[in-house]
């Protein structure tokens, strides 16, 4: 076994590995969601909410949001690094409370017209209730996370002719898959750490 085999034999499966938990430490922002899961989760419940077509904030804005997270950088190489985030903000009318609605690791073509086929239309929206709850959630600068949704009157859907389509529509609504993937990652990337923190650690 020559030098180079073994100096590419430590490169591969030593430094490289330990460059990667070095990188995701520094750069990845990661709460420990799993093991607060199911607490959250039983928390969440459905509230009617009503997507408006003349609230000037949800006009104002570029309503329907395309962002990423970063969940860091795996030991067989840097595939993956980041997820997808669709969102669309709105004010409930009824609630008067702020709302922002996001999918996470979706396809960004079919979820592109999701602001539009949303506006002005009436949902169950699953939410947390101590979210619902909390003064501090609601507003403008920390609208209330809806990690699941369906439509009152219909289903919010796209008319499509592509491959996994129904009678000419494919649906946007999450799958049940699709909603504990959404609430998994926001309590994993997307909660801020000190929130975290406090709301699930603290005097544990």
């Amino acid at each position: 076994m020559n030098k180079q085999f073994i100096g590419w034999i430590i490169g591969v499966f030593i430094l490289f590995p330990l460059f990667v938990l070095l990188y995701n430490k520094i750069t990845v922002r990661k709460n420990d969601g799993e093991k607060y899961f199911k607490d959250f989760f039983d928390a969440i419940a459905t509230v009617k909410l009503s997507i408006p077509k003349d609230d000037p904030y949800y006009l104002s804005k570029d309503y329907i949001g395309f962002d990423h997270y970063r969940r860091g950088a795996s030991a067989i190489g840097f595939k993956g690094m980041s997820g997808n985030i669709i969102s669309v903000r709105f004010r409930d009318s009824l609630l008067k409370k702020y709302f922002i609605v996001s999918v996470y690791d979706v396809n960004d073509q079919l979820y592109s017209p999701l602001a539009s086929v949303m506006y002005g239309t009436k949902i169950l929206a699953w939410v947390n209730q101590d979210d619902l709850k909390n003064p501090s959630y609601g507003t403008k600068e920390k609208p209330i996370p809806v990690f699941n949704f369906r439509g009152v009157n219909e289903p919010i859907r796209i008319t499509s002719e592509s491959e996994g389509s129904v009678n000419g529509y494919e649906s946007l609504e999450p799958t049940d898959q699709q909603y504990k993937h959404n609430v998994l990652t926001y309590l994993t990337y997307i909660m801020p750490k000190e929130e975290f923190k406090k709301r699930f650690e603290d005097g544990k």
